[in-house]
């Protein structure tokens, strides 16, 4: 079986892409293990023809390169954990190694990640250090990352780098969807899969410098919040929902006793009171969350047993 399976993850076209696919065969090349480069293009089929040709110049050094090289293009652009999931798929590896579209980390981190990369470990991230990118992109990114700690719980540092180095199982036991692939290892965590984070140096970043736009931000921290919502209650809803619903429901109760004690006691009119209106409106928002939290626990009984939510570690 091939030891290796390196999925790059391709999503923008960049003239230094061949050499960056050379550097990564000579990185598993001098490893002396089976391996293969698997090449996913995000909507670039265009692209991927005008590359063959330097990709077949950068490697004719390398006998044999052709049966370890493939490369798939998804016709339109989607989210980056459905074409890691088509990837790897099509891949044969015990060990997946997932790249970005350029070499983010030095070849010597790539090199000291794979070797910390033990039997005791399934997941294995970097921690980029010496960062090269703006200040004010450091800086977003540590607020990131700051906030998913906060909310998550999460010990790691980084989690905005693309390359990450996990066993087979990781992946086959791991749901990503939409832009969920950055929290790969906190969902593995919680699993029971052992994590690990290894400092390494910062080579390249290429992303978008400055102030992102506001639909960025939203989407981000929409992203946390589904992690928060997967990780704590995709199997129990209720308390998440119904926490909500009984809040709004208290406060609605509250509020309607405050009203009657002034029309009772103290003669105020109530009709058209915007208070009560506020009241009504609180206790229908309550009861409705409730619902949706009591929909999702029918939802996780029902479908629960088709879903592996655990990882056996070893039989003794």
């Amino acid at each position: 079986m091939t030891k290796y399976s390196i999925i790059v993850l391709l999503e923008e076209a960049d003239k230094d892409f061949p050499e960056y696919i050379k550097t990564l065969y000579e990185i598993f090349s001098e490893r002396d293990e089976p391996f293969e480069i698997i090449i996913m293009a995000n909507g670039l089929r265009g692209y991927l023809k005008n590359v063959l040709t330097d990709l077949n110049e950068q490697l004719t050094k390398f006998a044999g390169y052709e049966k370890k090289l493939r490369l798939f293009a998804l016709p339109t652009r989607t989210s980056q954990a459905l074409f890691l999931n088509a990837g790897f798929k099509e891949s044969n590896g015990e060990i997946i190694v997932v790249c970005g579209s350029y070499l983010q980390i030095t070849k010597e981190s790539l090199g000291r990640l794979l070797d910390s990369f033990d039997k005791e470990t399934d997941i294995v991230s970097p921690w980029r250090q010496k960062r090269v990118d703006p200040k004010l992109n450091q800086w977003q990114s540590a607020g990131f990352n700051w906030l998913v700690k906060k909310i998550t719980g999460s010990t790691q540092h980084d989690l905005s780098c693309t390359v990450k180095i996990c066993r087979r199982q990781v992946l086959e036991d791991t749901r990503l969807y939409g832009n969920m692939y950055r929290f790969l290892p906190i969902i593995a965590a919680r699993k029971g899969f052992k994590n690990k984070e290894v400092k390494c140096d910062h080579f390249q970043e290429r992303g978008k410098t400055g102030i992102y736009g506001i639909s960025a931000y939203i989407g981000r921290l929409l992203d946390i919040l589904t992690l928060y919502f997967n990780t704590r209650f995709s199997r129990k809803p209720l308390r998440f929902f119904g926490n909500i619903g009984l809040s709004f429901i208290t406060m609605g109760v509250l509020i309607s006793l405050i009203v009657l004690v002034q029309k009772i006691f103290m003669g105020y009119p109530i009709g058209g009171h915007p208070i009560l209106l506020l009241a009504v409106l609180l206790l229908v928002l309550g009861v409705q969350a409730a619902s949706v939290g009591l929909l999702g626990e029918i939802i996780a009984f029902t479908q629960g047993r088709q879903v592996k939510e655990y990882n056996i570690d070893k039989i003794i």
